[in-house]
């Protein structure tokens, strides 16, 4: 999961997760890395019915099941799901999916709000994202690279940032961190 998310090699990890979910079925874990593969395949119907399968407690159940809902173009839903999180204010990144919700259903001055006062730079990736801002979006992704390429990797995986797919800055961006460019 660790190794081929970053790289993108997201099929294979759904192998390997299946693998992990016969052998523990109840595996809440387990259950929430197959759903957060399945909707960077974009395969949202089934990562929904996968989060569902999860006591409601989990925080990465909400964001993935909001996250599986924008993917089914169920905004409002998603927004609900998102705003109604317990524990959001200490949670940048689902504020981050929040941020990008907002910005997608039109909501764009509420998002842009969200991304001035945040001060991390993963957040203002998803946000500025959601605002189809590619210059903002690759600058927060510059300023996570102190983080490494595991951390970069995976966010430049995610479904949210498929807009980013064809500039030329996320090869450079990719070098930097220590990602194999493609």
């Amino acid at each position: 999961m660790w190794l081929l998310r970053p790289l993108g090699r997201n099929h294979e990890a759904l192998q390997w997760l299946r693998v992990a979910e016969k052998a523990d079925p109840l595996s809440a874990n387990v259950h929430l890395y197959v759903a957060e593969i399945l909707i960077s395949l974009g395969r949202y119907d089934e990562a929904a019915e996968t989060c569902l399968k999860v006591d409601e407690e989990s925080g990465l159940r909400v964001q993935r099941l909001a996250r599986s809902r924008l993917g089914q173009g169920r905004i409002d839903e998603a927004i609900q799901i998102l705003a109604d999180a317990p524990g959001l204010a200490k949670d940048q990144q689902s504020r981050g999916f929040l941020g990008f919700a907002y910005a997608r259903s039109g909501r764009r001055e509420q998002a842009e709000e969200m991304a001035a006062v945040s001060k991390y730079p993963n957040e203002q990736a998803l946000i500025f994202a959601g605002l189809g801002d590619s210059d903002r979006t690759l600058a927060a992704l510059d300023r996570m690279s102190t983080l490494g390429p595991q951390r970069v990797g995976v966010y430049i995986n995610y479904p949210e940032m498929a807009f980013l797919r064809n500039d030329s800055r996320l090869k450079a961006l990719r070098k930097k961190v220590g990602l194999p460019v493609e």
